[in-house]
């Protein structure tokens, strides 16, 4: 059985998610925001064994914590590559919004998802769905039987969508990954980068 666990980190409130099966005890760390210390020490308290990190897209607020996850855990990170070029920039980027200097590094050797875009978690699989619009290489990760989603910065609660006014955002693939998501059967749990989750039925998109 999968279990979700959120954690709301930064100054920008990202939701991390840890999401674990079962049986085998491993887990999949998603968007790692900041707070690295806060979500290994839930990790090591509930005897997981996480196996990989999974960005949604590249903005600093939800990778911070990824080298720091690396280094602890001796973890892969995923990335789509096409939002390889915001890793060159976080600690700008990242010094822009927050008014503060960042000295968090990139994560080390980041990884492409797999060709058949799927990853196993215990006897479980999540899809990788090409979502870009708010970046170039914006993915949400899918659990088909289970009926759950992750969004990133796609969609959220409320029936809002990710932001399109930045200089490499796409508003037109952005609307088509939205449309992509709401497609999903309506019984399906949205969790997304920010804020509150949702079903397919309530987005109200």
């Amino acid at each position: 059985m999968l279990q979700i666990q959120t954690f709301i980190v930064g100054q920008l409130q990202t939701n991390c998610y840890l999401v674990s099966d079962d049986t085998s005890h491993q887990a999949l760390i998603i968007d790692p925001g900041d707070d690295a210390n806060y979500i290994a020490e839930k990790i090591t308290a509930d005897n997981l064994q996480p196996i990989a990190i999974l960005a949604t897209h590249g903005h600093f607020d939800h990778i911070l914590g990824a080298f720091e996850l690396q280094q602890i855990f001796s973890l892969p990170f995923f990335i789509h590559p096409k939002d390889l070029f915001l890793l060159k920039r976080m600690r700008e980027t990242a010094e822009h919004y927050l008014g503060i200097s960042v000295i968090e590094p990139s994560p080390v050797k980041p990884k492409e998802f797999p060709k058949d875009m799927k990853i196993q978690l215990g006897e479980m699989y999540v899809n990788v769905l090409e979502t870009p619009g708010h970046t170039p290489g914006g993915v949400s990760f899918y659990f088909q039987k289970e009926n759950i989603c992750f969004t990133g910065d796609t969609v959220f609660a409320g029936g809002a969508i990710g932001d399109w006014r930045h200089e490499y955002s796409d508003k037109q693939l952005l609307l088509r990954s939205v449309k992509e998501i709401v497609s999903l059967p309506q019984e399906t749990i949205l969790y997304p980068g920010h804020g509150d989750q949702t079903t397919v039925a309530e987005a109200h998109i």
